[in-house]
């Protein structure tokens, strides 16, 4: 049997009042919930609009280092900037980025598993993007989610990014086969190079207007580009013919390279073309155990003018370069080069395939190398 017991009058109204009392204190604590509640809201929307100006910070130092290597110009490294800030708002605003907020100079680090350190400096192989100029207070600022105790405020994050050109070690690799001593527009099937001279004969220097001399002078290109950059490149010289020469070693004093390539200028022996086996030795040089900097990136440069055809498979040969996360930038020369081949090369390794048909357009190659070898984030 349930029994019910009853409340006295007295024991009913305290009961009621205890009730009213909780009511009370509920429809108080009501605006500080929401202000609580309003604030955590207004936090994490701060971290994500802070996040979103850190990405389009990144995404503007890449831009002007880019442009900055390719032109040498800083107010193209400026532009750039700006253009991803336009490209990109946030909230429907824009980073601001002033000229004051461009910094350039090098980065530089002693080990692979270090970080970089920037210092600024004339040419160097950096530039360091910050917001200082939006944070203080130019262009229109992101706002928060909810107000502040009924006043609004400002978000205006102070974001850096470095893009810094990396430190690398590159082996250049040369065709000179026996096709390399006919000009560009010539056929190597026609016989006799229209500039070879009487009596010529293997051993001989390089004919007037071969590919081969306006490769040398296009390598001669190349080291000079980076040479007029801060960027702490060493080279090496690795050539290929139906054998394979390691020329030179790496190093940052490229007149040797330079006297390398003369002097195969002068004795133009020639050869059949083994693409693969001169990638096996462009990899060997820039892994080198006591000439190879620890801290610094591998890139290959490897340039034909015909079709593999004898030695190593080059796709076999290129697993090395994949292995080792080495980028291959490729170069075919002339109408008779394999450029499915080399184009193959380059994208299967992560590097970026160039053509020329002419000795202008070679030497350009070259400098578009040069100009757009790795860079990173480093900051």
């Amino acid at each position: 049997m349930t029994r019910t017991v009853a409340l006295s009058p007295s024991r009913k109204r305290l009961s009621r009042r205890r009730q009213a009392a909780t009511m009370v204190a509920v429809v108080a604590l009501l605006p500080l919930l929401f202000i609580l509640a309003a604030m955590v809201i207004n936090l994490s929307y701060i971290q994500m609009i802070s996040g979103k100006a850190q990405i389009v910070t990144d995404i503007a130092a890449r831009a002007a280092g880019r442009a900055f290597v390719e032109t040498g110009s800083e107010s193209a490294a400026l532009a750039a900037a700006q253009t991803m800030a336009e490209l990109n708002p946030i909230q429907s605003s824009e980073l601001t980025f002033a000229e004051g907020d461009l910094e350039f100079g090098i980065s530089s680090r002693n080990a692979k598993n270090k970080a970089y350190t920037f210092s600024n400096a004339p040419n160097g192989n950096s530039v360091r993007v910050t917001t200082a100029a939006f944070a203080d207070g130019a262009g229109d600022a992101l706002t928060p989610f909810f107000s502040a105790f009924g006043a609004n405020f400002e978000i205006r994050p102070r974001c850096t990014a470095t893009n810094t050109q990396t430190t690398l070690d590159v082996s250049v690799i040369v065709d000179r086969s026996g096709s390399m001593k006919f000009a560009a527009n010539e056929s190597s099937g026609s016989g006799t190079p229209a500039s070879q001279p009487a009596g010529w004969s293997w051993g001989d220097p390089a004919p007037p207007n071969s590919r081969w001399l306006d490769l040398a002078f296009s390598v001669t290109a190349f080291c000079e580009e980076l040479d007029a950059t801060g960027k702490i490149e060493k080279v090496g010289l690795v050539s290929y013919a139906s054998d394979v020469t390691r020329e030179v070693d790496l190093t940052d004093d490229y007149t040797g390279i330079n006297a390398a390539l003369s002097a195969i200028s002068q004795s133009f022996n020639g050869g059949a073309t083994s693409v693969g086996d001169g990638i096996v030795e462009g990899i060997a040089a820039v892994t080198h155990p006591s000439l190879a900097r620890p801290w610094a990136s591998n890139a290959l440069v490897l340039m034909s003018d015909g079709i593999h055809n004898t030695g190593t498979d080059p796709l076999v040969a290129i697993q090395g370069a994949i292995d080792r996360q080495i980028p291959i930038y490729t170069v075919s020369f002339s109408n008779e080069a394999d450029q499915l081949l080399m184009r193959e090369i380059a994208d299967r390794t992560g590097g970026k395939h160039y053509h020329a048909n002419t000795s202008l357009e070679l030497a350009e190659a070259f400098r578009k190398i040069a100009r757009r070898l790795p860079s990173m984030l480093t900051e």
